[in-house]
């Protein structure tokens, strides 16, 4: 009896221990992921601020409260009243635009600017820094042993060891399995927290110039054929409930959508969080459709999460954030299609590559993508190579549908903008000189000042009109469609009598005859261009550097906010726009380990490994499954649809997002065709 009792006594010692080590543990994470609740507000004396470079100041900081990692983004820089949250990462950010941005560049030192870039020592204000207490580096991982040796310990001394292991190790599985289940019946809620991470940690994001034409400029030629009109259009329906529900009762004026936008925070933000949403859906809709097992779905959601890229563009304002889950959706249907006949398949595949076509004229290539998979699983089932279908499928039948949908698809598209522009008292036309023109001209800077002025005057010796000459040598000279080569076009429409109605239309004729001369010539200096840009979307794109897109062109919207500002004078109210914020936002993804997933990893080796996982699935099968078949049709047209682009315009990562959504669902589609899943072949 005594045994017993100071067994239940020593076991409750040893509990109490483990639950005082956890709690010390919570406690060093709070206070080093959040910086509190341990804190101290520090004066800082003027006497002892060193200029470094630019706008930075140095000042001396006690080393217990020198924070870093993840708890200095709560620190706040007080300058008399004035507050400031402005911490970056980047000590050189403090340097080179000031404005209140301080950093902790190393231990004991804080890197500072005042808010109007002036001389703290002689400016006469007073200076304080509130900041948590330093958390030792060493005091997490010493926390941690201290809390697996407790737990050792108290398990080591149970009397009856090995029945607590074995009721451990039947919760454990129970909880394993039901959050499998969970997850794999609603992996909406997996695919959910990455959403939930960036709404909470960043403001949205606005995707430089281009977003400013499409979501805020009155209905023209722009974003009407420059950009394809769905997301132009549809995207300032947010900003019109807002400020329905914003001026109900107050007699003030609604704007249209086809007319200019004031857009409101709460219109972007109600607008980014709609993009969400369609994005959670479309990922949804991906693993439901793929495969039916718990497990499965549970390792897709989470390897879908992963892909930081697709949440950070559904964060910013701009047509990508409508092509990503479009283009989802028409793959996870065509694969469905694939696996038999299906009316609500085929409805969502028609409405999935409208919306895709929509959104990026580029993704017509899309329509073309089913008919071929149709007609390659078609014959490799004919040949043996598939398993068959398990009900009958007429190949013939499917194939002509999908090639009517994606005819359907493009003409209502052009329908719809032909009818728009014509609307708007404008002239259909291509401007798809705009975007070859930067092509060309990154081409053209390659070339030897003498070889590119005599490759001018070659090509337009050989042009008949003379607007067209004008504009092919104005390329060599003054640059591309943007650098001015626009407005040497119009004053020589201008001069030639041209009515002014007509200038833009014929601009944009000369425009794109001068850049296809150009491209005609197949120049090995064009051609190698091409090709270098080309293999970049493969050794140096990956999700980290796609992720980090939406920040940069924030950061550089901001930027030409300042120097553009008459451009920008209805976006004014946007959080995310002013320069200090932005180049915050911009240092803080740069660090963020969520944003920056899949660094150094780049797109040729996951493709590698997709194509390695297809070869697997078709050796636990025995032969070629289909749905490895139509991954790999994807990988396909997502690398023709990269190298359509790098054919039209020079290389930037956000061009490699298609190719990156390919190569995503051809490795779901490979990992679903195992046969240990049991699931369709």
């Amino acid at each position: 009896m005594n045994q017993e009792h100071q067994d239940r006594r020593h076991c409750r010692f040893t509990v109490f221990i483990f639950l005082l080590i956890t709690g010390a543990v919570v406690l060093c994470a709070l206070q080093g992921i959040f910086g509190y609740p341990l804190r101290k507000t520090i004066a800082l004396d003027a006497a002892k601020f060193v200029p470094v470079e630019g706008f930075a100041y140095s000042a001396p900081l006690p080393a217990q409260y020198s924070p870093w990692d993840a708890q200095s983004t709560s620190a706040t820089l007080y300058e008399d009243a004035k507050v400031s949250s402005l911490y970056s990462q980047r000590a050189t950010s403090v340097s080179r635009f000031g404005k209140g941005i301080f950093s902790f560049p190393e231990k004991r030192r804080l890197l500072f600017s005042a808010s109007d870039n002036s001389d703290p020592r002689i400016n006469g204000r007073s200076y304080r820094i509130d900041v948590p207490r330093r958390v030792s580096k060493w005091l997490r991982p010493i926390c941690f042993i201290a809390w697996f040796v407790a737990a050792a310990i108290h398990l080591v001394t149970l009397p009856n060891r090995r029945e607590a292991l074995l009721v451990w190790r039947r919760h454990s599985g129970l909880i394993l399995g039901s959050f499998v289940r969970f997850v794999g019946k609603w992996p909406a809620v997996i695919l959910s927290l990455p959403s939930i991470y960036l709404l909470s940690s960043y403001p949205p994001l606005w995707k430089d110039v281009d977003a400013l034409a499409q979501l805020t400029a009155p209905a023209s030629a722009v974003n009407i054929l420059h950009y394809p009109p769905l997301y132009c259009f549809t995207g300032r329906i947010p900003f019109f409930v807002t400020d329905l529900i914003a001026n109900s009762g107050v007699d003030r004026p609604l704007h249209g959508i086809f007319e200019q936008q004031h857009p409101t925070p709460g219109g972007v933000y109600l607008l980014v969080i709609v993009q969400h949403i369609a994005l959670i859906a479309a990922l949804t809709h991906v693993t439901v459709s793929l495969t039916s097992h718990p497990f499965l779905r549970c390792v897709f959601a989470l390897l879908l999460a992963s892909f930081s890229s697709l949440y950070t563009h559904a964060h910013c304002c701009g047509s990508e954030a409508l092509s990503i889950p479009a283009t989802f959706v028409l793959l996870a249907a065509g694969a469905a299609i694939v696996r038999g006949f299906s009316f609500s398949a085929w409805i969502a595949y028609g409405t999935a590559l409208l919306v895709a076509i929509g959104s990026r004229h580029i993704n017509l290539i899309f329509a073309v993508w089913l008919p071929v998979t149709l007609i390659c699983v078609g014959f490799a089932t004919r040949f043996g190579w598939c398993y068959p279908n398990t009900e009958a499928f007429n190949w013939a039948r499917a194939i002509g549908i999908a090639v009517l949908v994606g005819a359907m698809a493009i003409a209502l598209n052009d329908r719809i903008i032909k009818s728009m522009i014509a609307a708007f008292h404008d002239e259909y036309r291509s401007t798809l000189g705009w975007t070859l023109s930067d092509r060309v001209q990154s081409f053209l800077d390659k070339l030897p000042s003498a070889e590119r002025l005599q490759l001018a005057r070659d090509l337009s010796a050989k042009a008949s009109d003379p607007l067209v000459r004008l504009a092919i040598e104005a390329h060599a000279t003054t640059g591309s469609f943007y650098q001015g080569t626009d407005q040497v076009i119009a004053e020589g429409l201008i001069r030639s009598g041209v009515p002014p109605a007509k200038i833009a239309v014929e601009r944009d004729r000369i425009i794109l005859a001068a850049t296809k001369s150009y491209l005609m010539t197949a120049h090995p200096v064009l051609i190698g261009t091409i090709w270098e840009d080309f293999v970049l979307g493969f050794v140096y794109a990956d999700n980290a550097k796609i992720a980090n897109v939406p920040f940069y062109e924030n950061r550089y919207a901001s930027f030409d906010k300042l120097k553009h500002a008459d451009a920008w004078i209805h976006c004014e109210t946007l959080p995310s726009l002013g320069m200090e914020k932005s180049i915050i936002i911009f240092d803080a993804a740069c660090r963020d380990p969520y944003v920056i997933l899949g660094r150094a990893i780049p797109l040729g080796v996951l493709m590698i490994c997709t194509i390695l996982a297809g070869l697997a699935a078709c050796v636990t099968n025995g032969k070629l499954p289909k749905m490895v078949l139509v991954g790999w049709s994807v990988l396909a047209s997502g690398i023709l649809l990269y190298l359509t682009c790098m054919l039209g315009v020079f290389y930037q990562d956000r061009y490699t997002l298609p190719l990156l959504i390919t190569i995503i669902f051809a490795l779901l589609s490979s990992l679903a065709s195992f046969r240990i899943w049991s699931t369709g072949r």
